[in-house]
């Protein structure tokens, strides 16, 4: 993947050495209380990055991108940005995402998500983006609405390990491809 620049932010891969600063984000209750990572053990949590940091140094590497999402002024690593093939929905790239709790309410992860986006239709030939959140996660809802992305429904549906919860689904398209109706993504 190349690096991907925004007015304040460098989006790259995950390197060995962010270990410290990922393991501190996603262990950390106020920032994943209505994630999967909340239920993570230290050992998962380790397995996850080691699967990152192999798929970064991967030249062949799938329809995965996970990004660490760093200030330009200082390098910090203040949050993750997954865009991939995981989704059900033929056709759409899922995303996921999370941000230090101390960098939120800044705009921080809109101009993440508004740059991934602009990538990933343009380098990678995306043609929709969807991306959910629980529903009391008001502020993930809202960073999505602020990206670019519309509403497409709530539904009380199971994430990829199975949680089932009641969650706001929201999608991007690129320019010129129809908008998904509410209901036009599949639940198991």
């Amino acid at each position: 993947m190349s690096t991907v620049e925004s007015e304040r932010l460098i989006l790259r891969d995950i390197a060995p050495t962010d270990w410290d600063a990922l393991n501190t984000l996603v262990s950390d209750p106020a920032v994943t209380r209505f994630m999967h990572f909340a239920s993570w053990d230290e050992a998962k949590r380790r397995q996850w990055f080691t699967r990152m940091v192999q798929e970064a140094s991967n030249p062949r590497r799938g329809a995965y991108d996970n990004w660490a999402i760093t200030l330009r002024s200082n390098r910090l690593l203040i949050g993750w940005l997954f865009i991939g093939a995981s989704h059900p929905d033929a056709g759409a790239r899922g995303c996921g995402f999370a941000l230090g709790q101390r960098f939120c309410g800044q705009g921080y992860m809109p101009e993440a998500l508004r740059a991934a986006f602009a990538y990933e239709f343009t380098a990678l030939g995306a043609r929709r983006i969807i991306a959910e959140c629980a529903t009391a996660n008001v502020a993930s809802a809202r960073a999505m609405q602020k990206s670019g992305m519309n509403y497409v429904g709530a539904f009380y549906d199971a994430d990829f390990e199975g949680n089932r919860a009641s969650r706001e689904h929201y999608a991007i398209v690129l320019q010129g491809e129809k908008r998904p109706e509410v209901g036009a993504i599949e639940r198991t």
